[in-house]
Formats: structure tokens, sequence, C-alpha cells
């Protein structure tokens, strides 16, 4: 799809002049654009997912919106639906509205924005958001979503899952979690983090969403500021701070922690290797997939020896 293609499905969609579109991301599931109304700007997202899990996506954001959490709201146009069927290429999508953030990414080379305050505050709200997901709407079961025609690493998922499906769940580790909340799906609002990207939204475990934001974290952290030798300490106890500020840890999130960490590492190889093309991968392409295939095959735990000398944040009861 082009930018002309989508601004005429919208112009189709939409009884109003619509401006400045962009073409975000087509993936296998979504395609993503921004444009505007006057002088506000929108997103629209086109996904093939079914129609009732798009629906209690919107009732969750709209009941976290309303419980205070600044998030990237839907809307509805005026003669519209929420939720609206389009058919592009014989094939059926939804479409849904949202309104844009407004803001920025996190800027990681800006230490008045990628700083130990920041750590803190992406982990109080990471609790917040926690603390109020016991509500019930119709989201699918998560699971880490990899496939894959290697063998060698359906076997290594099976593993994993075996592992951790062996952990009891209760209201105190598993409910409905954004799921893959990396600094990627969030923006920055006048110093404020406002989330986007709900899609994937599910109910599983909250160590997942630990898992994403620490992982993410170190290693853009750690790819951008080298010199930076005590870096992922300096997160992890500013992040952990503050997501204890709000909820606490266990024991049991620790060891969840670990084989999620270890799934998002086998997730990350089966979507770099079928979304990069080896012909035009630049030299840290080839270099993180031979780090991922080199960690799964010899099953390290990433980040391990960092998150050993946070693990008493996790000796808690719940």
């Amino acid at each position: 799809m082009n930018v002309e293609e989508m601004n005429n499905i919208l112009k189709s969609v939409i009884n109003s002049e619509i401006y400045e579109i962009n073409l975000q991301s087509e993936g296998f599931q979504n395609i993503v654009a921004t444009f505007k109304i006057d002088e506000s700007q929108y997103v629209a997202r086109f996904s093939d997912k079914k129609k009732k899990w798009i629906e209690a996506e919107i009732l969750w954001l709209d009941y976290l919106h309303n419980k205070g959490i600044r998030l990237a709201a839907p809307v509805q146009f005026e003669g519209l639906e929420k939720i609206i069927e389009i058919t592009m290429n014989q094939e059926r999508y939804w479409l849904t509205f949202f309104h844009h953030t407004g803001g920025h990414p996190v800027n990681v080379l800006e230490s008045t924005e990628w700083n130990g305050e920041f750590f803190y505050r992406w982990g109080r709200l990471l609790a917040t958001l926690h603390n109020i997901s016991g509500a019930s709407f119709d989201r699918p079961e998560g699971n880490a979503n990899i496939r894959s025609d290697e063998k060698w690493v359906n076997d290594y998922y099976k593993h994993l899952n075996k592992k951790l499906i062996n952990f009891l769940k209760t209201p105190n580790n598993f409910g409905l979690i954004h799921k893959d909340l990396h600094q990627g799906n969030f923006h920055m609002v006048d110093g404020e983090i406002v989330l986007f990207d709900f899609d994937d939204c599910a109910y599983y475990f909250f160590a997942q969403d630990l898992a994403v934001s620490i992982y993410h974290a170190l290693w853009t952290g750690t790819s951008f500021h080298p010199e930076w030798d005590d870096f992922p300490h300096y997160f992890l106890t500013y992040f952990l701070k503050g997501y204890l500020s709000m909820r606490q840890l266990s024991e049991e999130m620790y060891g969840q922690l670990i084989i999620l960490l270890q799934l998002r590492e086998l997730f990350l190889y089966t979507l770099f290797k079928e979304q990069w093309n080896p012909e035009n991968m630049e030299d840290w392409q080839f270099e993180k997939l031979r780090e991922l295939e080199s960690n799964i095959i010899e099953k390290r735990i990433p980040y391990e020896k960092e998150l050993e000398k946070v693990k008493h944040y996790f000796i808690r009861s719940v």
C-alpha cells in the first residue's frame, strides 16, 4: 500500500478534509498510518484480528484512560462506528482510529530524558498499569507468538513454555497487560509517558511487561552508551524501585522474568529473520542476529549477571 491508496481509503470513510498522511508500518497483522484533520493528528490502524478482541481492546483503553493512565485514546468520528469494516485487496480489515500522542520517542542520547528519574517513572507507570489490570475484558491469553521453520527454535520454545506454565496464575502475577511495552511504544509529552500500541494486549504474566521493558532498555542503553559501564545496574535499580513504589515484586516473578527474557530473545530472533533481508542488512543487524543465535543455542539468560545484582528486590512476599 502507498500513501495515495491510504489517502483514498481514509477519504472514502471520513467526511472531512485529510492531509499529511504518513504510512507508519505495514506488517503481517496491522497497517498503521498517521494523518491530520484541521490541526489535530490521528492514527488509523487496519487490523485483521478478531473484531471481538478489538472491541475489548477499545473498552480496556477507555477503562485505563478513565483510571488516569495517559495513552493514545480511541476516537469515534461523527457518524462512524468505532470499528469499521474495510476490504482491501480482497482481504477484510477492521479500521480503528486513535488520537496521536502529540509527543516524541524518548531521546536515548539526551541525559535530560534518559536518566534515573525517567526510569523510575517508567517502572512506577508499569506497576500502576498492573494494579488496575484486574477488570475482565474479552482479550486472549498471551503467548510469545513465536513462529519458525527451524526445528531447534520450535523445540527451545516448547522447552521454555513448559517451564513457564509450571507457575500458578494468581491475581498477584497474572492479568491483562500491554505485553509489548518497550520504549518504542510510548512517547514523551511534556515530560510524561504516554502509552500506545495496545494491539497485543492479553492476559499473561505481569513479568512479561517487565521483561520487555528491561530487555529493550538495556539493549538500547548499552548500544548507545558503550562507555556507561554500570548502565544496566543503574537502569535496573531505578526502574525496579519505581515499580516497587506502587506494587510488590516476588521471587516467583523473578523466575518468570528469567524465562520471559529468554523467550523475548527467541521472539526477536524469529522476527528479525523474517523481516530483515540479508542483502541490505547493516553490520549491527548481522551482529545482533549472531548474538541472538549464540545466546539461544547456549541457552544463556539475557543480562543474567546484571539481574543477579538486583535480585534482592524480588525477595518479598505478596
